[in-house]
């Protein structure tokens, strides 16, 4: 049984005695109504009335700091004693990455350590902090708690990149980063980024996307020569990639009016937060793994011309 399934079943006994207890005292008033001056309850009585809700706090808390923090917030709603537990900093510790202190150390702001470990967790859940001089973005999967990045446009290798006949740096008041880079034109495209393994949380499936934007006047990104990769160790994964939405007319390529493979082409699709993202890949972070994981986009093949790529950075993130 997984610690989540013990946890439902914990908060199921808890509910269900509740709700016996709830009908046996309705069908004990009905068989002998309350005499005039109230029934007289001794405190064992009382005590005896639901034995899980007598279990220490602490005992329910460890049960709970065994499932997740969509588990903690569920069980609150079991009853109070389960409220008080599931809100606890042991509970809400647990959830929280083991280095949380040293990341939060890296932070370009302050970070307000005097808080619940709940608001803490749910802060670094509902918004992202920079970190490392303004070139990461860091945040928690609020689901899980597994630890997310994004790479910014600065944080990654682009060929070409500080040429400004190629490249420019801009500003976007709705970027959460300082600059992204705008594509001028090339012909050679080649944007690679990487993470340490122990920045990411272990044994947790990740997923690594390209976040971008397209100027109004673009053209050459959906070449069919155009290419993603994830390097894990002596691994390469590849897929084709388009910066542009799919259509039919898109996934008709070079296939003489054959449809295209979508699990073999990455499409764009647009985010909350009104950029668009493109997956590159995916790997898997097992317990234990070092070492980096590395991540490209590029096109070395046609040499089209390109233009209007405005790139905010690579993120990575917990897939689901």
């Amino acid at each position: 049984m997984t610690h989540s399934h013990l946890l439902a079943s914990f908060s199921q006994i808890s509910t269900t005695n509740m709700q016996m207890m709830k009908r046996s005292r309705r069908n004990h008033e009905k068989e002998h109504p309350e005499p005039e001056g109230g029934w007289t309850t001794t405190g064992n009585e009382a005590d005896s009335d639901c034995s899980v809700l007598r279990l220490p706090e602490a005992c329910l808390a460890h049960v709970i700091s065994l499932t997740t923090p969509t588990d903690a917030c569920r069980s609150s709603a079991v009853s109070t004693a389960f409220q008080a537990a599931a809100s606890s900093d042991p509970v809400w510790e647990r959830f929280l990455p083991p280095d949380y202190r040293s990341i939060i150390s890296r932070a370009d702001h302050p970070v307000d350590l005097t808080t619940s470990k709940k608001e803490l967790f749910l802060s670094l859940a509902e918004d992202h902090i920079l970190v490392d001089q303004g070139t990461k973005s860091f945040w928690l999967d609020r689901t899980s708690g597994a630890k997310c990045y994004m790479l910014s446009s600065r944080s990654v290798h682009i060929t070409w990149g500080d040429y400004p006949l190629y490249w420019r740096r801009i500003y976007l008041p709705d970027s959460r980063f300082e600059e992204v880079a705008e594509l001028i034109a090339v012909c050679w495209l080649d944007i690679a980024g990487n993470i340490e393994r122990t920045e990411l949380s272990p044994n947790t499936k990740y997923a690594a996307y390209l976040v971008f934007r397209l100027a109004d006047e673009s053209y050459g990104l959906d070449c069919p020569t155009q290419e993603a990769r994830i390097a894990t160790g002596d691994q390469v994964a590849t897929r084709r990639l388009s910066m542009y939405p799919c259509t039919t007319q898109a996934r008709e390529g070079e296939q003489g009016g054959r449809a295209e493979d979508e699990s073999t082409v990455s499409y764009p699709r647009e985010r909350e937060d009104d950029w668009m993202e493109v997956e590159l890949g995916e790997f898997y972070n097992h317990q234990g793994d070092t070492g980096v994981v590395g991540f490209s986009l590029v096109e070395h093949v046609q040499l089209h011309w390109k233009k209007g790529l405005m790139l905010e950075g690579i993120e990575i993130r917990q897939k689901n």
